[in-house]
């Protein structure tokens, strides 16, 4: 699958043990040495990274694995993954070729929309289901009742999606973070690699 002219991978990864990701941001730490100290951020958002251990079970699923990791070419070659979390709920249901959606309140205009494509990007997809739909948002209107905010999305809905089954997951454009991925073989039919992501939030589409 593909979405914008990048692989998606649709994986909802193998979670062993804690969880861990790392935070990279720069900025300028200003102190006077008279007053208190201010960070000047000079980069609009942050540049994270995480552990993702792929497991997969017999031939088939191990050739699609080597596949998509010798398709990255190692760091240069980036991909869209979704988070897999319930990143905005939504507060009322879409119906099918509708173009908005309505979330409950998250500051999501405020904190999220930002100047970068990093949070613009959504997969939807349904408890029990595993098909997933991938839109962009391109506006976001906080009506200020801190209740519910409108999103504007890009295709418009492809099927009708109701409230509380309905899962929107933030798509986030991501690397490798490493040029070499060794894969283990626990036993002949299971091969499994764990491999380092880097989001790219100033390089996501807008």
């Amino acid at each position: 699958m593909s979405y914008l002219g990048y692989d998606v991978l649709e994986l909802n990864y193998n979670r062993i043990g804690a969880f861990e990701e790392r935070l990279r941001r720069k900025f300028t730490l200003l102190n006077s040495k008279t007053g208190r100290r201010v960070a000047d951020e000079q980069a609009p958002a942050p540049a994270a990274s995480r552990p993702f251990t792929w497991t997969a079970f017999g031939r088939d699923e191990t050739t699609a694995m080597r596949t998509f990791l010798d398709a990255r070419r190692g760091r240069a070659v980036p991909f869209w993954l979704p988070s897999f979390q319930w990143d905005l709920a939504l507060a009322e249901d879409v119906s099918q070729n509708q173009s908005s959606a309505t979330i409950w309140w998250v500051r999501y205009k405020q904190q999220m929309w930002g100047t970068t494509g990093a949070r613009r990007h959504l997969a939807i997809w349904s408890l029990g289901d595993s098909t997933m739909d991938y839109c962009r948002i391109t506006g976001a209107i906080d009506v200020a009742n801190y209740q519910t905010e409108t999103l504007t999305l890009d295709p418009v809905a492809q099927r009708e999606y109701g409230r509380t089954k309905t899962v929107l997951s933030f798509l986030k454009f991501c690397r490798l973070d490493e040029d070499r991925i060794e894969i283990s073989y626990p036993s002949p039919q299971v091969a499994e690699a764990t491999i380092r992501i880097r989001e790219l939030p100033l390089e996501a589409p807008l």
